[in-house]
C-alpha cells in the first residue's frame, strides 16, 4: 500500500503506466505535452507522466502529472481490488463513504519526517526554486497550486481543514490562494481577520494520494480530512507539525510553504486569468487572498504533484466520479427517491452531464429524479443537463445514453429550471456577483405502464451463453 507519492508512482509503474519525461520546459512544454497525453483514449487512456531534467532547473527536481487519469490508477488511489467497474467504484465509495469510520492521524518524531529534511526561511524563501510550471497557454501566471492541498486551522475549535485551492506565483515569497466565498478554509480565514490576525497557513505541493483525495472530500463538522485519508488507506497519517506555523502536514510530503494570509485590505493580488475545469480560461480575479511564504521544507529531489484542470473530456482529478456521481446518489436515496440504480458523470467530476438511471415504478417517477438530481448539493454546483434513464442503459457509455435520449424523450418534454444555484466559474453566468443558472432535465425513460417497443437486443442471459460458447473474445 502507497504511504507517499513516491511508494505511489513505483505501484504505477509496476502496472505500466507511468512515462518518464527528460528536458521539457516549464514554459508550455509541461502543459502541453500534460494535455496531449491525458487527450489519450478518450481522456481516460494516458500513463502518468514523471518530469525530470526541467528546462533551468537541476535533475531531480521534478512533476508528476496525469496522475489519476485512468480507471486502473483510480482504483490504485481508492485501495480498491482490481477487476472492479468504474460504476462498482462509484457505488463501492458513495456506499462506504456514507459511513465511514475515520482514523485520526498520529504524530510522529520531527527528526524522523522526510518533509523536514530541508528547509530555508527569511531572505532565502524563494518559491521559485521550484520548476513550476505555466500549464496553459492563457495563464496569468506560473501555478504552483494544483495538485496542492492547503491546511488551515480555525481559530475558535481548533479543527484541522484541508482543501484543494489553487495558487500563482505572485513573487519569491508570495503566492495567491483562489478560495470561492463559503469554502472552509474561506471562512476560517475571516474568522483571524474578524480578529485582526493573520490566518496561519500550509500549502502541500506533493502527497500521498489518499490524503489528496481527502483533500477534495467534505468531512463531517469538526473532523478533519485527516481522518478520511486514514479510513482511504486503513491506517492513521503520520503527520509532523510545521516549525513556523504549527500545522500539522504529512511527514512523508514533498514540499510545504508555511506562511500567513493577511487581512484583505491590507494586501491582495490579481489571481488569473487561469484555465479551468469547465474547459474555458476564466478572467482574471482582483482582490484576492495572497500567501506571505515565510518558510519553505521539501525532501530531496522533491516531486510536484500537477493537477492542471483541462479540457473535457480530458480527465485532470481521479477518472471517477465519486465525489460527484457517488454524491448524487446517496443524497438521491436520502431524499427519498427510490429505485436508483446509478449515477454517472461525464464530465468527470462535475455535475455539468449529470446521468441517473432508475428502476421506474410509477408515473413521473424519471422526472422526479431528475429535478432532484439538479438540485442537491453534489448536482447544483456547476451542473447543466440532467438525463434520466431506465436501468437497462449502460450509463457510463455516452453513445447508450445519447441513443435513450434520442428515442426515449420527446425534444418538447425536456424541462428547463431557471435560478439553481451555481459554480462561480461556469463561463454562461454574465452577472458574476449572481451564481445562478438554468437546468436541463431530460426524463429519457420509457413511459410507466405504457405500449413501447422492444429493444432489438439479445438478452443478457443468452448472449453471455454464446460469447463464451463461440469465443467471442478472440473473433
Amino acid at each position: 500500500m502507497a504511504r507517499d507519492l513516491r511508494t505511489f508512482l513505483d505501484e504505477v509503474d509496476g502496472e505500466g503506466e507511468l512515462a518518464e519525461v527528460t528536458g521539457a520546459h516549464w514554459d508550455g512544454e509541461i502543459g502541453a505535452i500534460t494535455e496531449l497525453v491525458a487527450e489519450k483514449g478518450g481522456g481516460l487512456g494516458g500513463k502518468a507522466l514523471l518530469f525530470d531534467e526541467i528546462g533551468d532547473y537541476p535533475k531531480g527536481s521534478r512533476i508528476v502529472t496525469n496522475l489519476f487519469g485512468s480507471i486502473n490508477r483510480s482504483r490504485l488511489a481508492l485501495n480498491l481490488e482490481e477487476g472492479i467497474t468504474p460504476l462498482g467504484i462509484v457505488d463501492r465509495w458513495r456506499s462506504e463513504y456514507n459511513n465511514y469510520e475515520g482514523i485520526a492521524p498520529t504524530e510522529v518524531d520531527p527528526s524522523t519526517a522526510p518533509i523536514l529534511d530541508n528547509t530555508v526561511t527569511g531572505d532565502d524563501v524563494d518559491v521559485s526554486m521550484f520548476p513550476v510550471p505555466h500549464w496553459h497557454k492563457s495563464d496569468g501566471g506560473r501555478y504552483i497550486g494544483t495538485g496542492c492541498t492547503v491546511v488551515t486551522r480555525d481559530p475558535e475549535t481548533g479543527w484541522i481543514n484541508l482543501g484543494v485551492y489553487r495558487s500563482m506565483i505572485v513573487d519569491d515569497s508570495t503566492v495567491s490562494l483562489w478560495v470561492a466565498p463559503g469554502k472552509d478554509a474561506r471562512i476560517q480565514m475571516q474568522k483571524y481577520h474578524e480578529r485582526g490576525e493573520n490566518c496561519p497557513v500550509a500549502l502541500i505541493i506533493g502527497l500521498d494520494p489518499y490524503t489528496w483525495i481527502a483533500s477534495t472530500c467534505t468531512a463531517r463538522r469538526q473532523e478533519s480530512e485527516y481522518d478520511i485519508a486514514g479510513w482511504l488507506m486503513d491506517e492513521a497519517v503520520e503527520i509532523v507539525e510545521m516549525p513556523k506555523t504549527g500545522l500539522p502536514v504529512p511527514a512523508n510530503a514533498e514540499i510545504v510553504l508555511e506562511g500567513e494570509i493577511p487581512p484583505l485590505d491590507e494586501k491582495s493580488c490579481v489571481d488569473g486569468p487561469f484555465g479551468e475545469w469547465p474547459g474555458y480560461s476564466t478572467p482574471a480575479h482582483d482582490n484576492t487572498p495572497v500567501i506571505d511564504v515565510t518558510s519553505i521544507s521539501h525532501r530531496d529531489d522533491p516531486i510536484i504533484l500537477g493537477q492542471p484542470p483541462l479540457k473535457p473530456p480530458s480527465v485532470y482529478t481521479l477518472g471517477v466520479p465519486i465525489r460527484t456521481a457517488g454524491g448524487v446518489w446517496n443524497q438521491l436515496e436520502n431524499a427519498g427517491i427510490p429505485g436508483v440504480t446509478g449515477v454517472w458523470s461525464h464530465i468527470i467530476e462535475r455535475p455539468q452531464f449529470l446521468v441517473v438511471s432508475i428502476d421506474k415504478q410509477y408515473v413521473g417517477h424519471g422526472k422526479q429524479a431528475g429535478l432532484a438530481a439538479a438540485v442537491v448539493a453534489n448536482g447544483a454546483y456547476g451542473g447543466r443537463y440532467v438525463v434520466v434513464v431506465d436501468d437497462d442503459i449502460d450509463i457510463t457509455n455516452l453513445e447508450d445514453v445519447i441513443w435513450a435520449m434520442t428515442t426515449r424523450c420527446p425534444a418538447d418534454e425536456i424541462e428547463i429550471v431557471d435560478g439553481v444555484y451555481t459554480s462561480p466559474l461556469d463561463p454562461t453566468i454574465t452577472d458574476r456577483s449572481q451564481n445562478k443558472a438554468s437546468r436541463a432535465i431530460i426524463d429519457a425513460t420509457i413511459p410507466y405502464n405504457g405500449d413501447y417497443p422492444s429493444v432489438n437486443k439479445f438478452d443478457d442471459d443468452y448472449r453471455e451463453e454464446i460469447a463464451e460458447k463461440w469465443n467471442i473474445d478472440d473473433l
